[in-house]
């Protein structure tokens, strides 16, 4: 008889706790990142004298149904896409300083530099043609130095934001091993502090790339190319480390060792910082430099109109794009613009035709001039059209792994009021053993009375 009522009690604790369990699944339907949980059950019995007595049911845990292996797949995606979605927004911002839809772009200012001295070629002494000649150099050298300052601007600007991008990363570190002391004492699994624990990493996934390791106790180990920065002892702090002058944005650790970082935005921030947008630089001042040598070579070897001196066109000591300018001279009088050859013959137009035939001339790694200016202001576009195709690669292979998580960690309504007529049935099933169970009990008294 008191087999009947330890049955039945532990079926009606089971089926109240099965409830509870579905109840707090419903009631988080719409909590964002909330994992879905089941009550794990399992038979309650003896051995005795060589046979299994049943004695009913007895609740084991309560687990949080969450696929792991998704979410480090899904965090290694969030990963890859912080770093393109960083890019893409320095690009375009890049592209709209270097591209536009009116004709002042720099191969067009180049064009018109050359269309000017071809104007030269057919009339030296034209003063009017000389004056524009020399609106149309500034116009190039003013246009060189804003592309110029447009890629530090980016620079300085990825200077700001990889410092904040630090602060989040140690923000979130301290987080989540705030979250891991939950997983460390002897209190039981705590799903909330799992499910936040989750959101954090996500959100660390976007800023940087790691890797994830769990300890017996459910606590996160993280590394970040390889180093520990997060254990059972804390987190490290991360400092960022940046060298403008050569190019290099080092993040360091406490101890002084420097991380390895290839991914989320702080990964797309250091690759832009020391290597794209110096690659970009440097063909812009590659680009400024041709020009001041090939112009000064032949400009150097000619007269103006009015004297037999002779003068470089650009400055010399400016051969960046940031610090190429017209050699003042010719600014304040024009006629000094070297057209003639030969000292003296002011309708002389050789140099003036030779400096008009560098426009088709490949001067740099197999292109001439223009196409030159093409190529590097047409990076940006370039590299935005390739980023948005990988984006939208990443996009859907991210939605199909969040997708394919919802469907197991996410709470189904319908479902879950199935379960809970299901458990319902089930406690008023035990508790109809249990008032089978007290009326056998009752009989049995008066029988013996």
């Amino acid at each position: 008889m008191k087999t009947l009522f330890e049955i039945s009690k532990s079926g009606l604790l089971a089926s109240q706790r099965q409830l509870q369990v579905t109840a707090n699944n419903i009631a988080n339907v719409d909590t964002e990142g909330y994992s879905r949980q089941r009550l794990n059950t399992q038979t309650a019995g003896m051995n005795q004298k060589g046979a299994f007595l049943g004695l009913g049911v007895s609740v084991t845990t309560v687990e949080r149904l969450r696929n792991e292996m998704n979410d480090t797949l899904t965090n290694k995606t969030r990963q890859d896409l912080g770093s393109m979605t960083y890019k893409h927004q320095i690009y375009e911002r890049l592209q709209s300083s270097m591209t536009t839809d009116s004709d002042g772009d720099l191969d067009i200012k180049i064009s018109e530099l050359f269309d000017s001295f071809s104007e030269l070629a057919s009339d030296p002494q034209d003063s009017s043609v000389r004056s524009n000649l020399i609106s149309n150099a500034q116009a190039l050298a003013d246009k060189l130095a804003n592309i110029s300052q447009s890629i530090e601007d980016a620079g300085v600007l990825i200077e700001d934001t990889a410092v904040g991008t630090v602060t989040q990363i140690n923000s979130l570190l301290s987080d989540i091993h705030s979250l891991n002391q939950t997983f460390t004492g002897s209190q039981g699994v705590d799903h909330g502090s799992a499910d936040m624990r989750v959101q954090k990493l996500q959100e660390l996934a976007e800023l940087v790339d790691f890797q994830q390791e769990t300890d017996p106790n459910g606590a996160i180990q993280v590394r970040i190319g390889g180093l520990i920065v997060l254990d059972e002892n804390g987190p490290e702090t991360l400092k960022t480390q940046i060298n403008a002058a050569e190019d290099v944005l080092n993040v360091r650790l406490n101890n002084g060792k420097i991380l390895d970082i290839n991914g989320g935005e702080l990964g797309g921030q250091m690759d832009l910082f020391e290597k794209e947008l110096p690659e970009m630089m440097n063909k812009l001042d590659e680009l400024a430099a041709t020009f001041v040598d090939e112009f000064n070579a032949i400009h150097a070897s000619g007269f103006g109109i009015d004297d037999t001196t002779s003068r470089s066109f650009f400055d010399p000591s400016g051969t960046t794009a940031s610090t190429i300018s017209i050699n003042q001279v010719l600014i304040d009088n024009p006629n000094h613009i070297a057209a003639s050859s030969v000292a003296g013959e002011a309708g002389n137009s050789d140099i003036a035709a030779q400096i008009a035939d560098l426009r088709s001339q490949q001067l740099i790694g197999g292109r001439n001039l223009v196409n030159s200016s093409i190529s590097i202001i047409s990076t940006p576009g370039t590299q935005m059209s390739s980023l948005l195709d990988q984006i939208e690669t990443k996009d859907a292979e991210l939605l199909m792994l969040e997708t394919q998580q919802e469907r197991q960690s996410g709470v189904n309504i319908d479902e879950e009021l199935a379960l809970m007529i299901q458990y319902q049935n089930s406690y008023q099933a035990a508790s109809r053993i249990f008032t089978t169970a007290q009326d056998m009990y009752d009989t049995l008294l008066n029988t013996v009375r």
